[in-house]
């Protein structure tokens, strides 16, 4: 019976440190912000845990940027600027080519450039005529952003530039895409704005 009893002593020591130990790990998860239910589901499945919403943002090495006129939900949804400002719109779309999620949040860097790839005129301007929000790309999937080039020849000196360098949100790595475009060859504060582009907006 001495030794039942002692042996059951400790092996309630034992369960009382086990549980205090969980303990203290569950509460260092809640400390750091992260609910209890997340926390141990991190611990499981720490790729499943952030769930979509903790996608990281899409570097340019995991999109494909592309260009189109006329016939984009961005250009489609912007006729009536484009119309009343005497503006052309262009629609970038970026595609997650990876083969995980990865988000787009604000506005790409846009200007245009010329023959070997000197930019041409200021960069573009923000359209705030849409709201920036926060946009989750799973693998395939792609979002857009509306861009308006508006040029003329009693502001500025009209050129045609080769195309578009484009940088994503949140990157410094840039693509260019080749498509000719009516731009303003001068830049600097006194030269106009011509190019703006709205914020990245869901397909």
């Amino acid at each position: 019976m001495r030794a039942f009893g002692r042996l059951g002593r400790q092996g309630w020591r034992g369960v009382v440190a086990v549980a205090f130990a969980a303990t203290a790990v569950l509460a260092v998860a809640v400390s750091r912000g992260a609910p209890a239910h997340v926390a141990l589901a991190s611990s499981r499945h720490p790729s499943r845990a952030l769930g979509a919403s903790g996608a990281a943002q899409c570097a340019t090495s995991r999109l494909r940027i592309s260009l189109t006129t006329g016939s984009g939900p961005g250009a489609r949804a912007s006729a009536g600027h484009a119309r009343s400002a005497g503006a052309g719109v262009s629609t970038l779309e970026f595609t997650n080519v990876s083969g995980v999620a990865c988000a787009l949040s604000g506005y790409p860097g846009v200007a245009a450039y010329g023959a070997g790839g000197a930019q041409i005129g200021n960069a573009a301007g923000r359209d705030t005529s849409v709201t920036a929000r926060r946009i989750v790309l799973a693998p395939g999937a792609t979002a857009h952003a509306a861009v308006a080039a508006s040029v003329s020849a009693g502001s500025c000196r009209p050129v045609v530039a080769t195309g578009l360098r484009v940088v994503p949100p949140g990157q410094s790595a840039a693509r260019y895409i080749r498509h000719a475009i009516p731009a303003c060859g001068l830049a600097g504060r006194r030269a106009p704005v011509f190019l703006h582009v709205r914020a990245v907006q869901p397909d």
